[in-house]
């Protein structure tokens, strides 16, 4: 008779040749098999598959699903000289990610490939000090985000005295002195303008000191004074003068949100945090994802080969759904061929290689984050898309829209009779007026509380 292992060996044979090498190692692995050679052989067989296909996918970034075959292929075989080869090159695979994350400023990316890294206990500390350095350019981004170039210049010559065989530290040192030079000239003309009352001049230098430093609180206060006296008047030369956006009394009107009778196209701004990042916000129930470009159509714009609409990301209830435009959508490593319901935690791609992180961590709201996964950018140029529903909550709690570690409290962004406002527990400041925990926002409002600043520009 024909023995009961034969049949189990032969039925992992069959897997492995059809490509399904998990059931196949889920077979082989049985401890009543082991002691068969004709079992401990295709054990090997399948395990050197495993260590190749896990060298074939951190070549593609997907790293997690090839540190899974290379922990099937120890079960089966040990860590073979097979493993051991194949386990080097996917961690040096990782390494190089790292850096490429480095290089797109995705520095949430990178300490959470550096995690996955460190819990295959690699122990020649390259880790430690790769997370120093990525601590010390997130460091730098953020000084200069703000116009201190000099103590970003020191933060990088530290990371640099760490990994000096890193490129993108000197090139980031190179272009904020650039930036460190400019800065300085236009800071000087905006003093002189301010000094002299020229609020025009103000507004241009002002503007191109932001461009530079988009977090400059001194930039930031001269343009808000330069619009205070003198408006918003950029002249077309076919179109002549636009019209103030200001009411009589010198103040900018509240933020009025559409509603669902008329249905124009959704507002979305970019919310800027001192100190933690820039946000677009987008108000429409749903949006489209899409290449960025002159005349682009999309809500959502990345800067990436893809259609100018690729996909339509859509809410109901509370719930999303995401519902491909073109072929070339993709969830869990399979085509999308229709609506696809998301739930936090989920990624998708787009095109070639373009990845998304869906998050709605706050179970109280139906509002939701996108996070680019992969090395591509948002255009604007900004952290993470919010798409806010009734309400957007800001502050330090890891399941807020927006961590901000460094606050005391939350700040929320709530939708009322067609406005846009704002509410803390303590007295805050909106456009230079305290006003006791709550008030509403305008196209250009900056808040600020005991322990946190932000801004609000509108991008149409």
């Amino acid at each position: 008779m024909f023995p009961a292992w034969r049949y189990k060996l032969r039925e992992a044979q069959l897997a492995t040749v059809q490509g399904r090498l998990e059931e196949a190692g889920r077979l082989l692995s049985d401890p009543e098999l082991r002691q068969f050679l004709p079992v401990q052989q295709q054990q090997q067989n399948v395990a050197g598959l495993l260590s190749k296909r896990a060298m074939q996918r951190g070549t593609s970034g997907e790293f997690s699903q090839a540190f899974k075959d290379l922990d099937s292929s120890e079960l089966l075989a040990g860590q073979s000289t097979a493993w051991q080869a194949a386990h080097q090159v996917v961690i040096d695979l990782a390494f190089a990610s790292v850096v490429k994350h480095l290089e797109a400023s995705d520095f949430t990316g990178a300490m959470n490939r550096l995690d996955a890294i460190a819990k295959r206990k690699v122990v020649d500390g390259k880790v430690n000090t790769l997370r120093e350095v990525v601590r010390r350019l997130e460091s730098a981004q953020k000084m200069a985000s703000r116009g201190k170039f000099a103590l970003a210049d020191e933060q990088l010559a530290a990371a640099a005295a760490l990994r000096k065989d890193l490129p993108l530290i000197g090139k980031a040192r190179d272009l904020y002195k650039e930036k460190g030079e400019r800065s300085r000239v236009l800071t000087e003309l905006m003093h002189r303008a301010m000094a002299a009352s020229a609020w025009s001049d103000v507004l241009v230098h002002a503007t191109g000191l932001l461009e530079l430093s988009p977090q400059c609180p001194l930039a930031r206060d001269a343009r808000k004074r330069a619009w205070a006296a003198v408006g918003e008047k950029f002249v077309d030369s076919s179109a002549g003068e636009a019209p103030s956006p200001y009411t009589k009394d010198g103040d900018l009107p509240p933020l009025q949100l559409p509603t669902t009778a008329d249905k124009p196209k959704q507002p979305r701004m970019v919310l800027w945090i001192d100190a933690v990042g820039g946000y677009l916000v987008c108000m429409g129930e749903e949006v489209i994802i899409g290449q960025a470009g002159p005349g682009s159509a999309a809500d959502i714009a990345i800067q990436a080969d893809l259609s100018r609409r690729h996909a339509r990301l859509r809410r109901e209830g509370e719930g999303y759904v995401l519902e491909p435009l073109v072929r070339g959508v993709k969830f869990d490593g399979k085509p999308v061929q229709g609506p696809t319901l998301l739930s936090d935690g989920d990624e998708f791609e787009l095109g070639a290689g373009v990845r998304l992180r869906f998050r709605k961590p706050h179970v109280l709201s139906a509002s939701a984050r996108l996070e680019l996964v992969s090395y591509h950018r948002f255009q604007p140029l900004c952290d993470a898309v919010l798409l806010m529903a009734e309400s957007c909550v800001l502050g330090p709690k890891w399941q807020n829209h927006v961590v901000c570690r460094d606050w005391a409290q939350d700040l929320v962004l709530y939708r009322q009779d067609g406005r846009l406002l704002c509410r803390a527990m303590e007295s805050i400041e909106i456009d230079g007026k305290l006003c006791d925990g709550r008030g509403p926002l305008t196209t250009r409002s900056r808040v600020v509380g005991s322990d946190f600043s932000l801004s609000i520009e509108p991008i149409g």
